[in-house]
């Protein structure tokens, strides 16, 4: 009996050696030739983790899953090579950065059989041409709206998305994977190694820090930090007019007082579509602020709309018809704190202000625009809110009561998550001179079932 139970013992130890060996290869091995060489910044999403980690969910609360899951018989395909040439869903899900290609991630998937992707891609190109780069042999698909690329040959497929992305924007980068190979291939490489440590279900790193995200029961939980080059580059300690009772409150000290904040925010901003269709120069309007935002919406007020119809007059010509008709909309305040000249003053140059002060540039709330010593505001109602002044060591947060912002947007798409979700938490903090700390949770319904759970069942019932 002794003897058996020996063996026994030693089998389980055995197994799970063998197991964990198996998870330690695959972990590290799914990393490999998916990152490019210039790698700025890498994202790994844990499939196989949170595949696991839904599955343990699912025998902890059986019955909820058991009510939420849909039974009904589909069409399968047979999930064999034959019909995937390309598996979507890997171990692991690698997106990469390169300098070269600003605001545009990439990933690289491996093509297991290549007259199986062949017919896996009509089923993405409907609607859409197929192209050839004859010079590089390298076929192409690209999809404006949808703003994503991807190109392939016989062995990879390379996706880029961006917001401007294009085939000619990420052309270089295809290239230089699908015909030079240049791709990360040794496990002592530091992004490998890494990523390879991490135990999160969601790993963003970049060549100055990490941030990870992890799915539990109730809640997802964001940690990160980051290292910065200049010393102090935000304050530790951020006073400022909050809004009694908010149901979305977000502020930024970009501390402009940095000129290379403030140079940072000009890059960022300066092609930005919104702001050169109305007509506002970011390079003018950073020198009329000192780089703190302030948003909150907190309940609802009551706009008047002039609605414009036409009609005809007893001679048949056409006229104009105006009417009033008023409307609740969410009471929404802006504050974006000042330097020495008002930026008022600059709206109204530009045009952007109606004679009453209203910024013409949002069709869709009329905002009253204030000028005080210490900001310009920016609201949807004209009486004064109540604030009180609060002091934070964060130079950023954004706080979200989902059963307050349900009373308060009133916007159809957005009832699915407030359905689903009680609060969402995001700051960051200077921590010391040279190092950044990122923080972060989102609060589900339900705090017995995991989260992402929640999400899947709550936003496919919608």
């Amino acid at each position: 009996m002794k003897r058996a139970l020996k063996i026994i013992v030693l089998l389980s130890i055995t197994s799970l050696i063998g197991y964990w060996g198996y998870i330690w290869y695959c972990n590290t091995a799914s990393l490999l030739g998916v990152i490019h060489k210039d790698a700025d910044s890498v994202l790994k999403i844990g499939i196989q983790d949170i595949k696991e980690t839904l599955v343990l969910d699912a025998i902890a609360s059986p019955s909820y899953y058991y009510n939420n899951a849909s039974f009904k018989q589909k069409k399968k395909e047979k999930d064999t090579v034959d019909t995937k040439g390309v598996n979507f869903t890997p171990y692991n899900l690698v997106l990469f950065t390169v300098p070269k290609v600003q605001n545009t991630f990439f990933s690289i998937l491996t093509i297991d059989d290549n007259h199986a992707f062949k017919n896996q891609i009509k089923k993405y190109s409907k609607g859409l041409r197929q192209e050839i780069d004859k010079e590089h042999n390298i076929h192409w698909l690209e999809h404006k709206k949808q703003h994503w690329v991807c190109a392939w040959n016989a062995k990879k497929l390379v996706i880029s998305f961006g917001v401007d992305n294009s085939y000619l924007n990420s052309k270089s980068v295809f290239l230089e994977v699908l015909k030079e190979g240049k791709v990360i291939t040794s496990k002592d490489n530091k992004w490998i190694t890494a990523l390879s440590k991490s135990k999160s279900h969601v790993t963003y790193i970049t060549q100055k820090g990490e941030t990870k995200l992890q799915f539990k029961d109730g809640e997802a939980i964001l940690e990160g930090s980051l290292e910065t080059k200049e010393e102090d580059a935000y304050p530790k300690k951020v006073s400022y007019d909050r809004f009694s009772n908010a149901a979305v409150e977000f502020y930024w000290d970009g501390n402009f007082n940095r000129n290379k904040n403030r140079e940072q925010f000009i890059a960022s901003w300066k092609k930005n579509v919104f702001l050169k269709k109305v007509n506002i120069n970011v390079p003018e309007i950073t020198e009329l602020t000192n780089g703190f935002f302030y948003a909150g919406v907190t309940g609802t007020t009551m706009q008047t709309d002039t609605i414009v119809t036409y009609g005809y007059d007893d001679n048949f010509n056409k006229i104009e018809q105006k009417t009033l008709q008023e409307k609740e909309v969410p009471s929404i305040i802006l504050n974006l704190g000042r330097e020495k000249q008002p930026l008022k003053n600059y709206l109204k140059e530009q045009e952007l202000l109606t004679e009453d002060d209203v910024f013409k540039s949002i069709p869709l709330y009329q905002f009253h625009v204030e000028e005080e010593a210490t900001a310009t505001i920016f609201k949807t109602q004209k009486l004064k809110e109540s604030t009180e002044q609060i002091t934070s060591s964060n130079f950023m947060n954004l706080s979200i009561d989902f059963n307050r912002a349900k009373e308060t947007i009133q916007i159809p798409q957005a009832n699915r998550y407030f359905n689903i979700l009680n609060s969402l938490q995001i700051s960051a903090q200077q921590s010391s001179s040279n190092k950044v700390v990122l923080k972060g949770s989102i609060e589900g319904k339900l705090d017995k079932i995991n989260i992402l759970s929640q999400l899947f069942f709550g936003l496919k019932s919608e």
